[in-house]
Protein backbone atom coordinates (compact mmCIF):
# COMPACT_ATOMS: atom_id res chain seq x y z
CA UNK A 1 0.00 0.00 0.00
CA UNK A 2 1.48 3.41 -0.95
CA UNK A 3 2.16 5.91 1.81
CA UNK A 4 -0.62 8.45 1.25
CA UNK A 5 -1.52 9.28 4.87
CA UNK A 6 1.44 11.37 5.91
CA UNK A 7 2.06 13.79 8.79
CA UNK A 8 2.54 17.51 8.53
CA UNK A 9 6.23 17.56 9.39
CA UNK A 10 8.33 20.72 9.21
CA UNK A 11 9.03 23.88 11.17
CA UNK A 12 6.05 25.75 12.60
CA UNK A 13 6.19 28.44 9.91
CA UNK A 14 6.55 25.89 7.12
CA UNK A 15 3.56 23.93 8.39
CA UNK A 16 1.40 27.06 8.55
CA UNK A 17 2.51 28.13 5.07
CA UNK A 18 1.44 24.76 3.65
CA UNK A 19 -1.77 24.40 5.68
CA UNK A 20 -3.63 27.41 7.13
CA UNK A 21 -5.55 25.30 9.68
CA UNK A 22 -3.38 22.30 10.66
CA UNK A 23 -5.22 21.26 13.81
CA UNK A 24 -8.54 21.02 11.98
CA UNK A 25 -6.86 18.71 9.44
CA UNK A 26 -5.69 16.53 12.33
CA UNK A 27 -9.16 16.49 13.92
CA UNK A 28 -10.74 15.43 10.63
CA UNK A 29 -8.23 12.63 10.07
CA UNK A 30 -6.68 14.14 6.95
CA UNK A 31 -3.22 13.73 8.52
CA UNK A 32 -2.00 11.26 11.18
CA UNK A 33 0.13 13.75 13.12
CA UNK A 34 1.72 17.17 13.21
CA UNK A 35 5.45 16.98 13.90
CA UNK A 36 7.71 19.92 14.74
CA UNK A 37 11.30 18.68 14.82
CA UNK A 38 13.56 20.20 17.45
CA UNK A 39 10.80 22.36 18.92
CA UNK A 40 12.36 22.08 22.40
CA UNK A 41 16.17 22.37 22.28
CA UNK A 42 18.09 19.16 22.98
CA UNK A 43 20.19 20.90 25.65
CA UNK A 44 16.96 21.93 27.42
CA UNK A 45 15.79 18.31 27.32
CA UNK A 46 19.01 17.17 28.95
CA UNK A 47 18.83 19.90 31.60
CA UNK A 48 15.25 19.01 32.51
CA UNK A 49 15.98 15.28 32.71
CA UNK A 50 19.00 16.03 34.91
CA UNK A 51 16.77 18.07 37.22
CA UNK A 52 14.29 15.18 37.48
CA UNK A 53 17.15 13.02 38.71
CA UNK A 54 18.59 15.74 40.98
CA UNK A 55 15.26 16.22 42.73
CA UNK A 56 14.66 12.47 42.86
CA UNK A 57 11.16 12.97 41.47
CA UNK A 58 11.05 9.33 40.40
CA UNK A 59 12.78 7.30 43.11
CA UNK A 60 14.49 4.29 41.61
CA UNK A 61 14.39 5.57 38.02
CA UNK A 62 17.43 3.98 36.31
CA UNK A 63 20.03 6.38 35.01
CA UNK A 64 21.34 5.90 31.46
CA UNK A 65 23.72 2.95 31.49
CA UNK A 66 22.28 1.38 34.66
CA UNK A 67 21.41 -2.29 34.50
CA UNK A 68 17.64 -2.68 34.53
CA UNK A 69 16.30 -5.90 36.10
CA UNK A 70 14.14 -8.23 34.03
CA UNK A 71 11.20 -7.54 36.33
CA UNK A 72 11.51 -3.93 37.55
CA UNK A 73 9.33 -2.55 40.34
CA UNK A 74 7.51 -0.31 37.88
CA UNK A 75 7.10 0.02 34.11
CA UNK A 76 5.92 3.64 33.97
CA UNK A 77 5.96 6.44 36.51
CA UNK A 78 4.24 9.81 36.15
CA UNK A 79 5.42 13.16 37.45
CA UNK A 80 2.17 15.08 37.53
CA UNK A 81 -1.55 14.42 37.73
CA UNK A 82 -3.37 11.97 35.45
CA UNK A 83 -7.12 12.29 34.87
CA UNK A 84 -7.11 8.71 33.62
CA UNK A 85 -5.67 7.46 36.92
CA UNK A 86 -7.45 9.73 39.42
CA UNK A 87 -10.66 10.69 37.64
CA UNK A 88 -12.84 8.37 39.70
CA UNK A 89 -12.32 10.67 42.68
CA UNK A 90 -12.67 14.32 41.56
CA UNK A 91 -11.66 15.73 44.95
CA UNK A 92 -8.46 13.69 44.94
CA UNK A 93 -7.80 14.60 41.31
CA UNK A 94 -8.06 18.35 41.83
CA UNK A 95 -6.10 18.25 45.08
CA UNK A 96 -3.31 16.40 43.28
CA UNK A 97 -3.51 18.81 40.33
CA UNK A 98 -2.84 21.71 42.70
CA UNK A 99 0.35 19.93 43.83
CA UNK A 100 1.39 19.52 40.18
CA UNK A 101 0.98 23.26 39.58
CA UNK A 102 3.11 23.96 42.64
CA UNK A 103 5.79 21.53 41.41
CA UNK A 104 5.83 22.93 37.88
CA UNK A 105 6.12 26.47 39.26
CA UNK A 106 9.69 25.62 40.31
CA UNK A 107 10.66 22.65 38.14
CA UNK A 108 11.48 24.79 35.09
CA UNK A 109 13.18 27.67 36.87
CA UNK A 110 16.18 28.97 34.93
CA UNK A 111 15.33 27.05 31.76
CA UNK A 112 12.86 27.17 28.91
CA UNK A 113 9.41 26.01 30.01
CA UNK A 114 8.29 23.09 27.79
CA UNK A 115 4.67 23.35 28.93
CA UNK A 116 4.47 26.97 27.80
CA UNK A 117 6.13 26.03 24.50
CA UNK A 118 3.61 23.25 23.85
CA UNK A 119 0.69 25.59 24.58
CA UNK A 120 2.16 28.28 22.32
CA UNK A 121 2.62 25.85 19.42
CA UNK A 122 -0.86 24.43 19.90
CA UNK A 123 -2.34 27.93 19.79
CA UNK A 124 -0.34 28.82 16.67
CA UNK A 125 -1.55 25.67 14.87
CA UNK A 126 -5.20 26.44 15.69
CA UNK A 127 -6.21 29.79 14.11
CA UNK A 128 -8.77 31.70 16.14
CA UNK A 129 -8.24 29.58 19.24
CA UNK A 130 -6.14 29.74 22.41
CA UNK A 131 -4.74 26.81 24.37
CA UNK A 132 -5.35 27.12 28.13
CA UNK A 133 -5.14 24.75 31.08
CA UNK A 134 -8.48 22.98 31.50
CA UNK A 135 -10.64 24.24 34.33
CA UNK A 136 -14.00 23.57 35.93
CA UNK A 137 -16.71 26.29 36.04
CA UNK A 138 -15.82 26.88 39.71
CA UNK A 139 -12.20 27.65 38.73
CA UNK A 140 -10.52 24.37 39.76
CA UNK A 141 -7.60 23.69 37.44
CA UNK A 142 -6.57 20.37 35.90
CA UNK A 143 -2.90 19.42 35.74
CA UNK A 144 -1.27 21.45 32.91
CA UNK A 145 0.83 18.51 31.60
CA UNK A 146 2.52 15.36 32.84
CA UNK A 147 6.03 13.91 32.63
CA UNK A 148 5.97 10.18 31.91
CA UNK A 149 8.96 7.93 32.45
CA UNK A 150 8.81 4.55 30.68
CA UNK A 151 11.17 1.65 31.31
CA UNK A 152 12.42 -0.67 28.55
CA UNK A 153 9.95 -3.29 27.27
CA UNK A 154 6.98 -1.20 28.37
CA UNK A 155 4.63 -0.08 25.62
CA UNK A 156 1.02 0.78 24.88
CA UNK A 157 -0.95 -1.68 22.70
CA UNK A 158 -3.44 -0.33 20.13
CA UNK A 159 -5.95 1.85 21.98
CA UNK A 160 -7.74 5.17 22.11
CA UNK A 161 -7.79 7.91 24.76
CA UNK A 162 -11.01 9.84 25.19
CA UNK A 163 -12.83 11.13 28.27
CA UNK A 164 -15.92 11.37 26.07
CA UNK A 165 -15.88 8.14 24.03
CA UNK A 166 -13.96 5.78 26.32
CA UNK A 167 -14.13 6.88 29.94
CA UNK A 168 -17.39 8.86 29.59
CA UNK A 169 -16.43 11.23 32.40
CA UNK A 170 -19.58 13.33 32.20
CA UNK A 171 -18.85 14.93 35.59
CA UNK A 172 -15.77 16.74 34.22
CA UNK A 173 -15.92 19.91 32.12
CA UNK A 174 -13.55 18.49 29.48
CA UNK A 175 -16.27 16.01 28.50
CA UNK A 176 -18.04 18.78 26.57
CA UNK A 177 -15.40 18.99 23.85
CA UNK A 178 -16.23 17.20 20.61
CA UNK A 179 -12.72 15.86 20.05
CA UNK A 180 -9.76 14.82 22.18
CA UNK A 181 -6.19 14.99 20.91
CA UNK A 182 -2.73 14.57 22.40
CA UNK A 183 0.59 16.40 22.39
CA UNK A 184 4.02 14.99 23.32
CA UNK A 185 7.58 16.35 23.61
CA UNK A 186 10.27 13.66 23.71
CA UNK A 187 12.70 14.60 26.50
CA UNK A 188 14.87 11.48 26.60
CA UNK A 189 15.02 8.92 23.84
CA UNK A 190 15.48 5.21 24.46
CA UNK A 191 18.32 3.35 22.85
CA UNK A 192 17.61 2.93 19.15
CA UNK A 193 18.53 -0.73 18.66
CA UNK A 194 16.34 -2.78 16.34
CA UNK A 195 14.59 -0.03 14.36
CA UNK A 196 12.58 1.32 17.27
CA UNK A 197 9.33 3.21 16.52
CA UNK A 198 8.05 5.80 19.00
CA UNK A 199 4.43 5.91 17.91
CA UNK A 200 2.09 4.33 15.38
CA UNK A 201 -1.16 5.99 14.30
CA UNK A 202 -3.89 4.05 12.46
CA UNK A 203 -6.47 5.63 10.18
CA UNK A 204 -9.23 4.03 12.20
CA UNK A 205 -11.62 5.87 14.48
CA UNK A 206 -13.16 4.16 17.47
CA UNK A 207 -16.75 4.13 16.23
CA UNK A 208 -19.66 2.01 17.39
CA UNK A 209 -19.58 -0.22 14.32
CA UNK A 210 -15.85 -0.91 14.80
CA UNK A 211 -16.37 -1.71 18.47
CA UNK A 212 -19.22 -4.08 17.61
CA UNK A 213 -17.15 -5.79 14.93
CA UNK A 214 -14.31 -6.40 17.36
CA UNK A 215 -16.68 -7.86 19.95
CA UNK A 216 -18.46 -10.16 17.50
CA UNK A 217 -15.39 -11.41 15.68
CA UNK A 218 -12.58 -11.42 18.22
CA UNK A 219 -13.71 -11.43 21.83
CA UNK A 220 -15.03 -14.98 21.94
CA UNK A 221 -12.29 -16.39 19.72
CA UNK A 222 -9.32 -14.59 21.20
CA UNK A 223 -10.46 -13.87 24.72
CA UNK A 224 -9.82 -10.17 24.16
CA UNK A 225 -11.92 -7.40 25.67
CA UNK A 226 -11.80 -4.41 23.30
CA UNK A 227 -13.22 -1.90 25.75
CA UNK A 228 -10.53 0.56 24.67
CA UNK A 229 -7.30 -1.46 24.47
CA UNK A 230 -6.80 -4.05 21.74
CA UNK A 231 -4.61 -7.10 21.60
CA UNK A 232 -1.86 -6.13 19.16
CA UNK A 233 -2.04 -9.37 17.16
CA UNK A 234 -5.83 -9.26 16.98
CA UNK A 235 -5.88 -5.69 15.80
CA UNK A 236 -3.10 -6.33 13.27
CA UNK A 237 -5.32 -8.99 11.69
CA UNK A 238 -8.17 -6.50 11.44
CA UNK A 239 -5.97 -3.68 10.12
CA UNK A 240 -4.46 -5.91 7.45
CA UNK A 241 -7.81 -7.35 6.36
CA UNK A 242 -9.32 -3.87 6.02
CA UNK A 243 -6.28 -2.13 4.47
CA UNK A 244 -6.13 0.39 7.29
CA UNK A 245 -3.44 2.99 6.67
CA UNK A 246 -0.87 3.61 9.37
CA UNK A 247 1.93 6.03 10.09
CA UNK A 248 5.07 5.25 12.07
CA UNK A 249 6.93 8.03 13.85
CA UNK A 250 10.52 7.92 14.99
CA UNK A 251 11.41 10.89 17.14
CA UNK A 252 14.50 12.64 18.42
CA UNK A 253 14.90 14.46 21.71
CA UNK A 254 13.14 17.81 21.54
CA UNK A 255 10.63 16.78 18.86
CA UNK A 256 7.03 17.83 19.48
CA UNK A 257 4.12 16.02 17.90
CA UNK A 258 0.35 16.23 18.06
CA UNK A 259 -1.96 13.32 17.25
CA UNK A 260 -5.67 12.47 17.34
CA UNK A 261 -6.08 10.26 20.40
CA UNK A 262 -9.56 9.15 19.26
CA UNK A 263 -7.93 7.24 16.39
CA UNK A 264 -6.33 3.90 17.21
CA UNK A 265 -2.68 4.41 18.15
CA UNK A 266 0.08 2.55 19.95
CA UNK A 267 3.56 3.01 21.36
CA UNK A 268 5.63 -0.17 20.93
CA UNK A 269 7.92 -1.34 23.69
CA UNK A 270 11.65 -0.81 23.36
CA UNK A 271 14.89 -2.47 24.41
CA UNK A 272 18.09 -1.20 25.99
CA UNK A 273 18.92 0.41 29.32
CA UNK A 274 17.67 3.96 28.95
CA UNK A 275 14.21 5.09 30.08
CA UNK A 276 12.03 6.96 27.60
CA UNK A 277 10.88 10.25 29.16
CA UNK A 278 8.22 12.51 27.64
CA UNK A 279 6.17 15.56 28.49
CA UNK A 280 2.59 14.68 27.56
CA UNK A 281 -0.81 16.34 27.37
CA UNK A 282 -4.33 15.74 26.17
CA UNK A 283 -6.54 18.53 24.92
CA UNK A 284 -10.17 19.10 24.08
CA UNK A 285 -11.04 20.70 20.74
CA UNK A 286 -14.41 21.82 19.38
CA UNK A 287 -14.58 23.62 16.01
CA UNK A 288 -16.74 26.47 17.36
CA UNK A 289 -15.05 26.92 20.75
CA UNK A 290 -12.39 29.67 20.93
CA UNK A 291 -10.53 27.85 23.72
CA UNK A 292 -8.64 24.57 23.68
CA UNK A 293 -8.63 22.91 27.10
CA UNK A 294 -5.35 21.16 27.93
CA UNK A 295 -4.82 18.60 30.69
CA UNK A 296 -2.99 15.38 31.50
Amino acid sequence: MPDTWLPLEASLNEILAANPDPMRSLVEGEVPAIVIRGAFPAESCRALVARIYERNLVPGLPKPGDTIPDHPEFERVDVGTSLGNLGRDPDLFFTDAKKTHDLFDTLFEGMQNPVELLYERLTALSPGKKAVTAREPDGRLYGPAIIRCHLPHFGYPPHIDSVRKREKRTNFEVHRFEHQLGGVILLQSPERAGGYTDSIQYRCEWKDEFYQHMRENYVGKKGNNPSSVLDRTVFEEYATAHDIERNRLELREGDLYFFNSEYIHEAPGFTGHQPRIVLATFFGFSPDDPEIYVWA
